[in-house]
């Protein structure tokens, strides 16, 4: 049995376990999990699978979520983006986080956002894009109904 396999934490984890975990967490292979910890595939799958079995979840996806879903700086938040743009630090989170540079740090990403906006603005945007759409198609109709009203007038 590999080296550090000792009771880790409040959910009855070792240590490999974890480790296993947070590799899926930051969605990274198997393949690559097992040669950055120097195990086998199979016993990073055995590892997930006994996470699993511990946390009495159907995914490791919700066995990652139980374990690592409070610690924000321990996995690679999904509505981030995977780019190697540097950090963005805004004047508003800023402001948000107040004078002390590790609350700054909190509240601050070292991945920029994918989506700026809100649920109801991003669905107000996408309605106000779809109803200039229709205006759009419209107009183009009015347009080749005049064209065509033009075209008979002159005689073609």
């Amino acid at each position: 049995m590999p080296q550090n396999d000792l009771q880790h934490d409040a959910f009855g984890l070792t240590a490999l376990q974890v480790k296993c975990l947070e590799g899926f967490w930051n969605r990274k292979p198997v393949k690559r999990i097992a040669a950055e910890l120097g195990i086998s595939e199979a016993w990073v799958n055995k590892n997930l699978l006994a996470v699993r079995r511990q946390l009495n979840v159907g995914s490791s996806a919700e066995a990652a979520g139980i374990v690592f879903g409070s610690k924000r700086d321990s996995i690679k938040n999904y509505y981030y983006q995977e780019t190697d743009l540097p950090e963005i630090h805004r004047a508003t989170d800023q402001s948000l986080a107040g004078a002390s540079e590790m609350s700054f740090a909190r509240v601050t990403s070292e991945r920029a956002l994918i989506n700026n906006f809100g649920v109801g603005q991003t669905l107000g945007w996408i309605f106000a894009v779809a109803v200039g759409v229709i205006a759009g198609l419209l107009l183009m109709l009015q347009a080749a109904v005049g064209i065509h009203q033009l075209w008979s007038a002159l005689g073609y």
